[in-house]
C-alpha cells in the first residue's frame, strides 16, 4: 500500500493493532467519526437570516426607547451584553452571527445615545465613543472577525477625528504608524504567541493591515480627476512615502541578508540601491510602498494571504495612479512597457546575484 492510499482510518487501525491507542478514547471517536460541516452556501444563507432577524428586532426594541433621553444608551449596553455572553456560549453559525449584528447596532446606538444627550459636538462625541467602545469590545468579544472590525473601527474613527478636529497634517503618519506596528508585532509573535493573549494577534494585525490599506487610499483623492475637491484629503504625501520608506529598507535588508553570506556581501549595496530607487519611483504614490511591505512581510511571515494582499493592493494603487496622471495614453503606454523591461531587468540581476551566492558556497563547500 503505496503512501498516496493511506488514509486515517487505516493509521487508527495499525496505531491500535500495536497498542498504541485506546479503544475508550474519545479523541478516536473523534478521528473515526468527525462533524461535517455544512456547505458553505448554507452557512451563507444562515448567516444571512441571523443579521436580517436580528436587525429587524433591533430595529423594532429601538423604535419604543428613541422617545426616552438615554434610552438608546440602555439599549446598546444590553445588546453589547446580550452579544458578549451569547458569543461566548456557542460557536454555531446562527449564534454567531446574531451577536456579531447585535453587537455592532448596539456599539452604534451606544454612541449615537451620547452624541444625541450631550448634544454640542455630536459628531466628535460620536467618533470618539466609537473609539473607545471599538478598543474594549476588542478584548471582551471573542470572535476574529468581529475583532477585525473592531480595530477597523477604532481606526476609522480615529482619522476622522483627526478631520473633525482640522489635524489633516498629521493623517500622513497614520498608515505608516499602521504599518509599522504590524512589522513590530510580527516581530514579538515568538514571545506574543506564548502569552494569554494569543488569539487576539491575528486579528489585531489583520486590522492594523486593512488600516494602513485603508488610510492610503485616500492618497487617491489626487490621482483621480473625478474626485477633485478643495478639501486637502492627504496633504504632503511624501511625508508617508519616507516613513515607508524606512520601513521597506528595513524589511528588505531580513530578505537580503537571508539570501547572502559573509562572503558574499558586495551584493547588498546592489539591492538597497534598488530598493532607493523605487522609493524615489513612490515618491508621490506611497501606497506603492505600502502594497510591497506588506508583500515582503508575507513572504517573510509564509503568510500567504498577506503577499496576495499587498500584490492586490499594489495592482489597484498602481491602475489608480497610471489613470490619474495627465499624460497622453501613449505615454502611459511607453511608461509600462518601460517598467515591464525594468522590472524583467532587475529580477535577472537578482537571480543572477543570488546564483553566485550559490556557486560561491558550493565551492566554499
Amino acid at each position: 500500500m503505496s503512501a498516496a492510499q493511506v488514509t486515517l482510518q487505516d493509521i487508527v487501525t495499525r496505531l491500535q493493532a500495536e497498542n498504541l491507542l485506546d479503544a475508550d478514547d474519545v479523541s478516536l471517536a473523534y478521528l473515526q467519526h468527525p462533524p461535517q460541516s455544512q456547505p458553505w452556501y448554507i452557512r451563507t444563507m444562515v448567516g444571512f437570516g441571523a443579521w436580517l432577524a436580528s436587525l429587524l428586532l433591533i430595529g423594532f426594541v429601538t423604535s419604543f426607547t428613541l422617545v426616552m433621553d438615554g434610552g438608546t444608551i440602555f439599549i446598546g449596553l444590553l445588546l453589547m451584553g446580550a452579544a458578549t455572553l451569547l458569543r461566548h456560549r456557542s460557536d454555531h453559525d446562527f449564534p454567531v452571527q446574531c451577536a456579531l449584528a447585535s453587537s455592532l447596532a448596539g456599539q452604534a446606538l451606544l454612541a449615537y445615545g451620547f452624541s444625541e444627550i450631550l448634544g454640542h459636538e455630536a459628531f466628535e462625541i460620536f467618533f470618539s465613543i466609537a473609539l473607545l467602545v471599538s478598543l474594549l469590545m476588542f478584548v471582551l468579544f471573542p470572535d476574529r472577525v468581529h475583532r477585525v472590525l473592531m480595530v477597523l473601527i477604532a481606526t476609522g474613527s480615529l482619522t476622522t477625528l483627526l478631520y473633525l478636529w482640522e489635524l489633516n497634517l498629521l493623517v500622513p503618519l497614520l498608515g505608516p504608524a499602521f504599518a509599522g506596528l504590524l512589522i513590530l508585532l510580527y516581530r514579538l509573535t515568538p514571545k506574543l504567541v506564548t502569552g494569554r493573549y494569543t488569539e487576539l494577534l491575528n486579528p489585531l494585525m489583520n486590522g492594523l493591515m486593512l488600516s494602513a490599506f485603508g488610510t492610503l487610499l485616500l492618497t487617491t483623492v489626487y490621482l483621480l480627476p473625478e474626485l477633485e475637491t478643495d478639501f486637502i484629503f492627504y496633504p504632503r504625501p511624501w511625508i508617508s512615502t519616507m516613513l515607508l520608506g524606512l520601513l521597506f529598507l528595513t524589511l528588505g535588508r531580513c530578505i537580503w541578508l537571508s539570501m547572502t553570506t559573509p562572503e558574499n556581501r558586495q551584493a547588498l549595496p546592489l539591492y538597497y540601491g534598488l530598493m532607493l530607487i523605487i522609493i524615489l519611483c513612490a515618491w508621490q504614490a506611497p501606497g506603492l510602498l505600502l502594497g510591497l511591505i506588506v508583500t515582503l512581510l508575507g513572504t517573510l511571515s509564509g503568510r500567504i494571504t498577506y503577499t496576495g494582499a499587498g500584490i492586490g493592493f499594489f495592482a489597484l494603487f498602481l491602475a489608480a495612479f497610471f489613470y490619474g496622471i495627465e499624460v497622453t495614453m501613449l505615454v502611459k503606454s511607453a511608461t509600462l512597457i518601460a517598467t515591464g523591461l525594468a522590472t524583467l531587468l532587475l529580477r535577472w540581476v537578482i537571480l543572477r546575484s543570488a546564483e553566485t551566492r550559490k556557486f560561491d558556497g558550493d565551492d566554499h563547500a
